[in-house]
């Protein structure tokens, strides 16, 4: 049983520049590259690279921005044989503008990524009833995440749910029932249960809300302050790495995935949360999405330097 990721795969153009611009201004980029991205092909990689081969289900355009990022995953050594290719539409784009300090602007065109349906989750209800983990993010119709959420509760998989971008309170309500580990941001915490959580006081208030939605597992992303987690009436805060940021596109994605790869391997949580902290801050220190994406042996070095 293995890891199966579902969800959105892009094309990134991404530019960078000194300072990201504001409503109505614009600035000259000093460099620009292209690149495989979107979250779900971001964990799907990361997961990858982690030493885990998992299962990638993600939707496609026929076209030629499609035809290279088939050939892409592929030199990469994802299997590719479950992604889903669809004649009638654009492969998914994302607009990614990066300031100097790392952080970005993001703006994505779904394209292919928002015809997923649930006769392509029905094709692949085998490899999801045989998952071990499920991880998803919100990049896909809602109605193809809930499908693959339900075939994996079929099996025995626990799923992982990025709520990014985060939905109407309804959609979430229905979604996070169906949720085993939940893992948002500062900021999706905050549109979530209304608290900003910025140290382990307020953490503890937004988790016990997130709690309440369904998930026995808590996960929040705090960015430079580390990581909280709360499970089972356990809680803790594991403190971030000391990197030095280029571009934080990917840091999320790879967090995810790491912690998967970790959950998987038997790591306890406190053990799991600290590999994927060290996977998401590795993401950070080079370019790019999906490309950013750390090996295990580098991830294991960065743990070592900092035990």
């Amino acid at each position: 049983m293995t890891i199966a990721v579902v969800g959105s795969s892009n094309v990134d153009f991404s530019a960078r520049v000194t300072t990201l611009p504001v409503p109505g201004q614009t600035v000259l980029a000093k460099a620009y590259t292209t690149g495989p991205g979107g979250k779900g092909c971001n964990q799907a990689t990361a997961v990858s690279r982690l030493g885990v081969p998992p299962i990638f289900i993600s939707k496609i355009g026929d076209d030629l921005l499609g035809r290279d990022l088939l050939e892409t995953l592929k030199a990469e050594g994802l299997d590719t044989n479950n992604l889903i290719v669809a004649s009638d539409a654009q492969t998914g784009t994302a607009l990614i503008s990066i300031e100097d300090s790392g952080e970005n602007m993001i703006t994505v065109a779904g394209g292919a990524n928002m015809m997923m349906t649930r006769a392509d989750l029905h094709d692949k209800r085998h490899v999801l009833r045989d998952c071990k983990y499920l991880l998803l993010q919100l990049e896909c119709p809602v109605v193809a995440v809930d499908c693959a959420m339900k075939y994996a509760r079929e099996g025995s998989a626990k799923i992982m749910l990025d709520p990014a971008p985060v939905p109407d309170r309804v959609v979430l309500r229905d979604l996070m029932v169906l949720t085993d580990i939940v893992t948002p941001n500062t900021t999706e915490c905050h549109a979530m249960t209304g608290i900003m959580p910025d140290d382990m006081a307020t953490a503890r208030d937004a988790a016990k809300i997130l709690h309440d939605m369904g998930p026995e597992t808590v996960i929040i992303k705090m960015g430079g302050k580390g990581a909280f987690y709360s499970a089972n009436g356990q809680t803790g805060l594991v403190p971030p790495f000391d990197v030095s940021p280029v571009d934080t596109v990917a840091a999320g994605d790879c967090f995810n995935a790491g912690l998967a790869v970790a959950l998987h391997g038997g790591q306890s949580l406190p053990d799991a949360v600290r590999f994927a902290c060290a996977t998401g801050a590795l993401a950070t220190t080079r370019p790019g999405a999906a490309d950013a994406a750390p090996t295990l042996s580098q991830v294991m070095s960065l743990i070592e330097e900092n035990s």
